[in-house]
């Protein structure tokens, strides 16, 4: 048993004995993150890993050379190139190989450089660090961790992100106030929370972070709940600030009056009922007339930059929002279209996990897009309705491909072991990783789309 679970929880005061916490504890101080993030080198994956070939042991060998040299160079090229073994791509590339071309690439998580993309690297994996406290995802922390030690980021600044971000100065206080809400909060952004941007960053720069923060709550919902081994060379137990060494995080899924040290279960975020159908379709008509918040690119300079990628009918809003990429936004558009169109998981069940996601973060957008998928597979406004109310419905695998759904587009901090043998009792491994790939896909397209506030296609 590991040092984190012989530490006792603290709840309210009070200590009961830890036990090998499923799903993950969540750590309560600097410390105790430090020590969730070393254990993390021991999780066992909730679907097969296999151990690293002879040829990847090899490449982690001289990847150890590299990291020297890196952290001398102190470059971003060299960082990036110097890895070795990580885990979340060994595990992308063994379930997700369909769903990319470029085997050179990790399936569906790739990143490209863009000349439009104006976003300091270590201010990137700033927000990355709070998206992935919030989510309570070890795996992504302890990357982000090492990603801001590597870039020189002092220990007192990184442990600033989860006790006092006055510590930062206004321009990124209002990008980690409007990174927590799109995360937590999907389902309850407004004009104002854009507009409050506005004071530091151009439209532009806006739908940077958001496609950023996007992409960090679907990494979280990939690496968390499939709990992936963090690699070995990664340090992180290194002293603490004094000043920071008691602090409760006001990000991460705590229970309301959490204190002292150790690690407490993680408590669900809840979110408002779902609305009646009713009031689905009259927030689906507003969703028609409504101005998009950020500026889009028009459809001929969109169908230019995208080419193929792009039919000839109309072009929807969320493409021509990802166009003002010229690199980044041809490939994220491509991921998406790759997630609808590739893989081995049926078309209804992808569809499934698009409206569920879709409904619980209250992302119209992305919902009608949702039902168009659904009536064109058939389904009728009963089976639809069936969706919003899991243990209703009839069939065995749709019931638990969108209780799954549901649950990792809500509370991914939440997920156990007992959830993935209900999906594994069902389909093989590959189809739950594609599922949950799904989701995490959802999650990304909900938060990207409803927070620019696109205008619904007719």
């Amino acid at each position: 048993m590991t040092s984190r679970f012989l530490t006792a929880f603290t709840l309210l005061g009070l200590t009961v004995p830890a036990v090998a916490a499923d799903p993950a504890a969540v750590p309560l101080t600097r410390d105790d993150v430090k020590q969730a993030l070393e254990d993390s080198k021991h999780a066992t994956p909730r679907l097969p890993l296999p151990p690293p070939t002879d040829e990847e042991k090899a490449r982690e060998a001289e990847a150890a050379k590299a990291r020297e040299a890196a952290a001398a160079a102190n470059s971003e090229t060299s960082r990036r190139t110097s890895h070795g073994i990580v885990n979340n791509g060994r595990m992308r590339n063994l379930y997700l190989s369909d769903y990319s071309d470029r085997s050179n690439a990790p399936a569906g998580f790739r990143r490209e450089p863009d000349p439009a993309q104006t976003m300091d690297p270590a201010f990137r994996v700033m927000m990355f660090w709070i998206v992935s406290r919030g989510n309570n995802c070890t795996y992504c922390l302890g990357h982000q961790e090492s990603g801001l030690t590597s870039r020189g980021i002092p220990e007192e600044l990184i442990a600033a992100l989860d006790a006092d971000w006055t510590a930062f100065d206004p321009a990124k206080q209002a990008a980690f106030t409007f990174t927590k809400k799109v995360s937590l909060e999907p389902y309850a952004i407004h004009d104002a929370d854009v507009d409050a941007l506005r004071t530091y960053y151009d439209d532009t720069q806006i739908t940077e972070l958001l496609l950023a923060i996007s992409g960090f709550n679907a990494m979280n919902r990939w690496t968390g709940p499939l709990r992936i081994t963090q690699e070995s060379h990664r340090e992180f137990l290194k002293p603490t600030a004094e000043k920071f060494a008691a602090t409760i995080s006001p990000v991460a899924p705590l229970p309301p009056g959490s204190a002292g040290k150790g690690f407490v279960p993680p408590v669900a975020r809840p979110r408002p009922a779902l609305e009646t159908p009713a009031q689905v379709q009259k927030a689906l008509e507003a969703a028609r007339s409504r101005t998009p918040r950020l500026k889009l690119v028009d459809e001929a300079a969109t169908k230019e930059r995208l080419g193929g990628l792009v039919g000839n009918g109309y072009v929807p809003q969320w493409m021509r929002l990802l166009a003002v990429f010229p690199k980044a936004g041809p490939a994220r558009i491509e991921q998406h279209l790759a997630a609808e169109q590739k893989g081995t998981l049926e078309p209804r069940y992808k569809a499934i996990i698009a409206y569920v996601g879709a409904r619980n973060d209250r992302a119209w957008y992305a919902l009608g897009h949702a039902l168009n998928r659904l009536k064109a597979l058939g389904f009728s406004d009963e089976q639809i309705a069936l969706l919003d109310d899991p243990e209703k419905i009839e069939s065995a695998n749709d019931r638990e491909v969108a209780r799954f759904a549901r649950k990792i587009t809500v509370d991914p901090a939440l997920i156990d072991d007992d959830d993935f043998a209900r999906m594994r009792g069902l389909f093989d491994d590959k189809k739950v990783a594609e599922v949950v790939y799904q989701i995490t896909e959802a999650a990304s397209f909900d938060r990207l789309t409803e927070a620019a506030g696109l205008q619904l296609e007719e």
